[in-house]
């Protein structure tokens, strides 16, 4: 089992103490993040329900297909509505165009992954939820080291490695985090495992989720960095074996489908990143209380 990927949404208990509350902040955010997510993701499994699957899956595509009937339904009543506040709609340009509804992409895109409609509602949930905490760690980090203007990329090489020099925690987070994720080996392990992270947040904000043969490549470089760092160190260890099945499913996916599929696996990998790094540094500012009382 590796800890990285795994499901887990225990938090360290903060005390009560005020020169650290960056700590409260981000995790105010993060259980609403977590638990959200969680509550949204079950409803579309069966166990929830105690049903059959297939049972789930029909009533699910049930709903996706009623998208159409009742968008049409809410535009023939915006012109009833108009007319009854004495108003006149004038005419409404989609009506003379040729359009689709959200709901027919959606059903192709399902198909085009070989998936169902309900699956990919989860993988749709998976990518939000994948967003929300990439974004709450970088802004997180963000402020901790006084540096708004960095980019995505760089708040663990720039932002982090920022504050753990200047309060001279380097080797203390290095330590901690290893002892808390069991992977994370030093600080470069980290910057690397990030990049990555980074670059699948990138094609999912800018290019929808999909891989040419560039970003392939660029995916397939990135991640034998972190192979790399471990052979290079000798601690080809149970964990990176591990990882490396797992991305094995993203290698094969993007090359089958051209896109990557965030999934449950992808989630837990950033959820467990964000606790990882705040965790320590909270452990470590209990332990030498280096930041400023503002925080």
């Amino acid at each position: 089992m590796l800890l990285l990927t795994s499901f887990l949404v225990d938090i360290l208990l903060p005390e009560d103490d005020n020169s650290i509350s960056f700590y409260d902040k981000f995790l105010a955010q993060y259980t609403s993040i977590t638990v959200s997510a969680i509550v949204s993701q079950s409803l579309f499994y069966s166990e929830t329900y105690n049903t059959k699957l297939e049972d789930l899956d029909r009533d699910v595509d049930n709903i996706i297909n009623e998208i159409p009937d009742a968008s049409k339904r809410k535009r023939e009543m915006y012109k009833v509505l108009c007319f009854g506040a004495m108003m006149n709609p004038g005419d409404i340009v989609q009506e003379k165009e040729k359009r689709t509804f959200v709901s027919d992409l959606f059903i192709q895109d399902a198909k085009k992954y070989n998936i169902s409609n309900r699956e990919m509602i989860i993988k749709s949930l998976n990518t939000s939820t994948f967003l929300n905490y990439f974004f709450l760690l970088e802004d997180s980090l963000k402020y901790i080291s006084s540096n708004g203007y960095l980019k995505g990329s760089e708040v663990i090489s720039k932002a982090l490695k920022s504050i753990l020099e200047t309060e001279k925690i380097l080797d203390e987070f290095n330590a901690e985090i290893y002892e808390r994720s069991k992977f994370f080996i030093n600080f470069d392990s980290l910057e690397k495992t990030w990049s990555l992270l980074n670059f699948i947040r990138n094609r999912i904000i800018h290019y929808n989720g999909y891989y040419d043969k560039h970003a392939k490549d660029i995916f397939e470089k990135k991640f034998n960095d972190i192979l790399n760092l471990y052979l290079d160190i000798d601690t080809m260890n149970t964990s990176i074996f591990l990882l490396i099945n797992n991305f094995e499913k993203y290698t094969n996916q993007i090359n089958e489908f051209d896109y990557l599929i965030i999934d449950d696996t992808m989630e837990n990998i950033i959820r467990n990143i964000s606790i990882f790094i705040m965790e320590s540094l909270y452990i470590c500012k209990k332990a030498k209380d280096v930041f400023p009382k503002c925080y």
